[in-house]
């Protein structure tokens, strides 16, 4: 049994905390995520707005600080103004994003009601692929000026006099991806980008904004489009995005890796800590050239893990449809391990991501999947991200790897500090099937008390949730964490993820 362990000491804990946003999540209006989603009038379990409550409650547990909307890729022909007032007098649209009808049943107001029910606040992208400043100052007069205006007295003959006061705003999405309608060259978006801005912040000055950064690594213009976009909207924007999907065959592709190596896929969390590292040294190189005072942060605004080397036959997809259904198997146990390895890599980034969005939160490879016909069920990813949005909003602890080798290679760790509480929560995967000798050198904490070992393992590394099995993937409690006055002991069973919760006395 190999032996590995960390050191860590209170004074390398970092001075800020992890942003509470980097635990929110992304919907989108795309396959069967809203219509015969989340959305579903005619379920047993919908409640008086059409939403099934089975889903809100098993979102509204995740603690989610923040939802982004309504896309993604449906964000490039989206009208704002579609979605808003009486339902029956809403358009229907042929969405070009994803080939499928929206008839804007769900809209501002509608969607806005959901992210209430699951006690988590909106955050919304504007659409500058095919509309521009203008059209976005309006949709940010109908959301947040009290009234007394076209677009504020509007909203209230809508029946929400409330403003929806939303803070943080997108500035479009992915627009340098050949996907994308309405794709812009850099410079193009990065003018668009400024005058949007400017036209927001005349009606709410107190707003946030995310910049459109490189959409994939596999472009040609990565990095370039970063530094073109960033020199002309460092000062008007607080946020650089990213996007990063581990083994999507654009970015990551099958075969610069071996996909039935569990090694090596799980490796490809590597990729995501240089896209960060990547971007971060433009955002700096900017600034310098700048000679700017301000830090330019950034915004995971989607990523996930998906499964690679495994063939889903999906029957053929007529286009055209309301909410077709796209059905995903339950995500791996290695696949949940390299979701939790993304997770690990945000919180060791943490003092330059603020922001992260889980994408998609429904059905798809998402935490939670409501297909019709079925129970809700969730993804062994659904009780990572859950571990760490309840105990992740702490201070990061620097750590140190002890051990022969490389022991980072063997497992990966993260090791929160919960000053207000007194209490260190220890984050671990074991990336591989064999038992681990695991310890933490803590004596700089004096005397501590164990509070839980959560465990999410199976030594299959294929074993996946269901809607017929449901609990293939689930976290159980165990008591075998030994405590001395120097540190913690224990064994990380092979292939799993643990949440270690300890107290000073």
């Amino acid at each position: 049994m190999h032996s590995i362990g960390l050191c860590i000491d209170k004074r390398f804990i970092r001075k800020e905390a992890v942003d509470e946003r980097i635990f929110g999540a992304f919907v989108e209006h795309m396959n069967n995520t809203i219509y015969h989603g989340l959305y579903a009038p005619g379920h047993p379990l919908a409640n008086q707005d059409g939403f099934r409550q089975d889903v809100i409650d098993l979102v509204r547990t995740l603690r989610l600080p923040l939802i982004r909307y309504p896309g993604g890729n449906f964000i490039c022909t989206y009208r704002w103004e579609d979605t808003v007032g009486p339902v029956a007098e809403r358009p229907i649209r042929a969405d070009l994003a994803w080939r499928q009808l929206e008839p804007n049943r769900v809209g501002l107001s509608e969607f806005a009601r959901w992210v209430e029910a699951v006690g988590s606040r909106l955050a919304l992208t504007v659409n500058l692929s095919t509309r521009g400043a203008v059209e976005a100052a309006n949709l940010v007069e109908y959301c947040n000026h009290p009234g007394g205006t076209y677009w504020s007295d509007l909203r209230r003959r809508h029946g929400d006099e409330a403003p929806f006061d939303i803070r943080l705003w997108f500035l479009g999405n992915e627009v340098d991806g050949p996907w994308n309608i309405g794709r812009k060259r850099a410079e193009q978006y990065a003018w668009d980008a400024v005058e949007a801005a400017k036209a927001m912040r005349r009606i709410d000055s107190g707003i946030e904004l995310v910049a459109v950064g490189s959409s994939g690594t596999q472009l040609d213009t990565y990095l370039s489009w970063d530094q073109t976009v960033l020199e002309e909207v460092y000062d008007c924007c607080e946020y650089l995005s990213l996007h990063r999907y581990a083994a999507l065959p654009d970015t990551d592709a099958p075969d610069s890796y071996d996909c039935a190596d569990t090694g090596a896929y799980l490796a490809l969390a590597g990729r995501l800590d240089r896209n960060i590292q990547d971007v971060r040294a433009v955002c700096d190189y900017v600034r310098g050239k700048k000679r700017s005072g301000k830090t330019m942060y950034l915004s995971v605004d989607e990523y996930n893990a998906l499964d690679a080397g495994l063939e889903v036959a999906q029957p053929e997809i007529s286009p055209w449809q309301l909410g077709p259904s796209i059905h995903t198997p339950g995500l791996t146990m290695r696949g949940t391990l390299l979701f939790a390895l993304y997770m690990l890599t945000l919180l060791r980034h943490a003092d330059r991501v603020k922001i992260a969005c889980q994408s998609i939160l429904i059905n798809g490879a998402g935490l939670v999947i409501c297909e019709e016909g079925q129970e809700a069920w969730v993804n062994g990813s659904y009780y990572v991200f859950l571990h760490c949005s309840l105990y992740g909003r702490g201070r990061i602890l620097d750590a140190v790897w002890r051990g022969p080798g490389n022991p980072s290679s063997l497992a990966d760790s993260v090791c929160v500090y919960h000053e207000h509480v007194r209490e260190l929560v220890v984050f671990a995967v074991n990336k591989g099937g064999e038992t681990l000798d695991f310890h933490v050198e803590t004596a700089c904490f004096g005397p501590l008390l164990l509070l839980e070992h959560l465990e999410l393992a199976n030594a299959d590394p294929y074993a996946r949730n269901s809607a017929d099995c449901k609990d293939a993937l689930k976290p159980v409690a165990r008591q075998d964490v030994t405590i001395t006055d120097q540190g913690i002991r224990c064994e990380l069973t092979g292939y799993s993820w643990n949440v270690i919760r300890l107290k000073e006395r």
